[in-house]
């Protein structure tokens, strides 16, 4: 019989058939607990604390995380988790963490997810949900999914169904979390696991990753220095140069690197959010506050750094920028490149290398001191802020005895005694709308990582969450001033409970003037829009002169009561001596004019105008609208052509029906 020719069917020379089946240890077969697990990581990522609302799908990771003696902070709302897990993020540069259940827990969270993506806040969010067999069904809450609510709101969303995936998905979102630009990362488990899942053999739990490796570190990336030496040359052919900066500054740890860099030329600079102060706003070189905008306007050219260019700059536009201002990007990442802003040059790295980069290459040109030519820009500067800073003391000056009392003489009272008392020492907390315009221009920032706001989501309710998490994130050893309004209270008011209960020294001041967004309704509203007849019902606000004192007395605050501008600064300092005394909060409750608007309110007024007439208006509120040049021109072709008409000076159309063409 002929011999059938054998036939080969597959290499086997290749690697893969050479490998050698090792001996397992013994223990990579004995069962573990995959929640275990994963507080073991949380450990090797150096997790201090997590916040949360305890639910029944998260509690396997609450309870092994507490097990493995990792504190969890219970607040009232998950929303709340999130804010502390943001300020966390933000002032430690490490992941904050925040666990969370599922169904309405899981779409509450995200309003604290979404706050921490707009701030480039490192996060961590771990929450539980019910397992497949409830998908797209309304129980037991199974219609809200992580992949579906978190998508676009943070860094990434990942939904794991399978143990031996869990332990790879959260090492992941650690490092994701950090990379620039950074932000939040959300894991979510779901029930499929639990049970007897929930316990896998080693050798499964560490199929994609194996614990104690790859501990936490930083990346810190350079640039050519061909680059860099090309945009110094480029700067120092600036007649009038400026800097402005972000949060890169701060997330990169790179505050003393910027104060070398900015004294050895003097080089005016505008530090912003998380990274105010990182220039001492006491600084000469410091272009801050109202000042800004002239000094940015006035540079001929301007080296950006660190600053994630959104909204709150106008999108890299004018009036924010110089219209003629020519501009170097300098980013931790390509994808925080503006690409509206002017740009001759664009740096990618991390801020501390190349500053770094750009002070050894300022001396290796023989660089010593500050420019000489700059001199007399470096004068008008100071010039500027003095103009500004006198323009505002006279005017307070005139608010002084008069009631209601004005929010301006508040903030500048307020400034006045942390100055003197704290010696502007302390995290500032900003979570309202009015409180806002008349504080953050008044308080003088001298450190990095000590001003927390919600970002571009321009949100409310984040002060107390933020507080306990900044709290914590600081060892409770400096002071935080929570500045609140109305709609602050509303939403997240009771975790001022929280901040009582973990001992956070946190006075939280709440200005008071009865209502959201004030003055929008009375501006352009109240003369049309009165279904009821009632204002309490139809305007945006609220039971008018409620004693919120008195309910954060019953939470153990300190409480203090103010209506009068000579009661704000020994209230203020009896606030702070009980904070810094007993490590408990304090709460005042100051009464100010509820007619005083945020300066923001001239482009809501606009707005308004794009969908009402002019003779919607009362004459009242025309007159006081042409009078305060409450529309802005930039804008006119967006209102509605009467409004147009009137604002150019003609009488309106006498129909003025439909939109004109933008």
């Amino acid at each position: 019989m002929e011999e059938k020719e054998e036939k080969m069917i597959t290499d086997k020379l290749k690697p893969m058939w050479e490998i050698e089946v090792p001996e397992m240890p013994p223990e990579d077969f004995e069962q573990a607990n995959i929640f275990d697990l994963g507080a073991q990581l949380l450990q090797e990522e150096d997790v201090k604390v997590v916040f949360s609302i305890v639910g029944t799908l998260s509690w396997a990771q609450e309870m092994r995380s507490m097990m493995r003696g990792i504190p969890r902070v219970t607040v009232h709302h998950e929303a709340t988790a999130g804010f502390a897990a943001d300020a966390w993020g933000r002032i430690t540069r490490r992941p904050g963490v925040a666990f969370c259940s599922g169904g309405t827990a899981l779409t509450n969270i995200t309003t604290g997810v979404v706050q921490g993506y707009a701030g480039e806040s490192p996060m961590v969010v771990w929450l539980g949900e019910s397992g497949s067999l409830d998908d797209h069904k309304f129980g037991p809450q199974g219609v809200s999914r992580a992949e579906n609510q978190f998508k676009g709101i943070c860094k990434w969303v990942r939904k794991t169904t399978d143990p031996m995936t869990l332990l790879f998905h959260l090492k992941s979102a650690f490092r994701s979390a950090v990379t620039p630009p950074c932000g939040p990362c959300v894991v979510a488990h779901n029930l499929d696991f639990c049970g007897p899942r929930g316990w896998p053999m080693k050798i499964e739990a560490f199929m994609n990753y194996r614990l104690g490796t790859f501990p936490p570190r930083v990346w810190g990336t350079c640039e050519d220095p061909a680059m860099i030496e090309k945009a110094l040359k480029w700067l120092l052919e600036a007649e009038r140069p400026a800097m402005i900066v972000g949060s890169g500054i701060w997330q990169d740890d790179a505050q003393e690197e910027l104060r070398e860099f900015v004294h050895l030329l003097g080089i005016p600079c505008h530090a912003r959010r998380i990274s105010r102060g990182a220039i001492s706003e006491y600084d000469p070189l410091n272009a801050y506050g109202r000042a800004r905008g002239k000094v940015m306007r006035g540079a001929d050219r301007a080296l950006v750094m660190g600053l994630r260019i959104g909204y709150l700059e106008n999108d890299g536009r004018p009036p924010f920028f110089g219209a003629q201002t020519r501009h170097i990007q300098a980013q931790t990442c390509q994808e925080n490149v503006d690409l509206i802003l002017s740009t001759d040059e664009e740096l990618i790295g991390n801020c501390k290398m190349l500053l770094r980069q750009f002070i050894d290459c300022a001396r290796d040109m023989g660089i010593k001191g500050p420019i000489e030519k700059w001199e007399p820009w470096r004068k008008y500067v100071v010039e500027v802020k003095e103009d500004y800073f006198k323009k505002t003391i006279e005017r307070t000056e005139k608010m002084r005895g008069k009631m209601p009392l004005h929010p301006d003489l508040f903030g500048r009272q307020a400034w006045e005694t942390l100055r003197d008392e704290l010696h502007d020492d302390y995290i500032a907390i900003i979570d309202g709308f009015t409180a806002s315009s008349y504080f953050t221009d008044w308080n003088r920032a001298i450190q990095g990582g000590t001003m927390l706001d919600a970002a571009e989501t321009i949100g409310f309710g984040h002060g107390p969450g933020m507080a306990v998490g900044a709290g914590l994130a600081t060892d409770r050893q400096k002071p935080i001033i929570v500045l609140m309004g109305d709609g602050a209270i509303g939403a997240g008011g009771m975790d001022i409970e929280t901040a009582s209960r973990w001992n956070i020294p946190a006075v939280f001041i709440h200005e008071n003037n009865d209502q959201l967004v004030t003055g929008l309704y009375d501006l352009v509203a109240s003369n049309c829009c009165t279904p009821t007849g009632n204002r309490l019902w139809d305007y945006t606000g609220f039971l008018p002169k409620i004693r919120y004192d008195r309910m954060m007395k019953e939470f153990g605050c300190h409480t203090e009561f103010v209506e009068r501008d000579e009661e704000i600064k020994p209230a203020m300092k009896r606030a702070l001596d009980f904070v810094r005394k007993e490590s408990k909060p304090a709460f005042m409750e100051v009464f100010v004019d509820p007619e005083v608007m945020h300066e923001i309110q001239t482009m809501n007024v606009t707005g308004s105008l794009t969908w009402m007439t002019w003779d919607d208006l009362s004459e009242d509120q025309q007159r006081l609208i042409l009078k305060e040049n409450l529309i802005n021109p930039m804008l006119i072709t967006q209102v509605h052509p009467s409004v147009a008409q009137a604002m150019m000076g003609g009488p309106p159309p006498p129909e003025s029906h439909g939109m004109r063409k933008i």
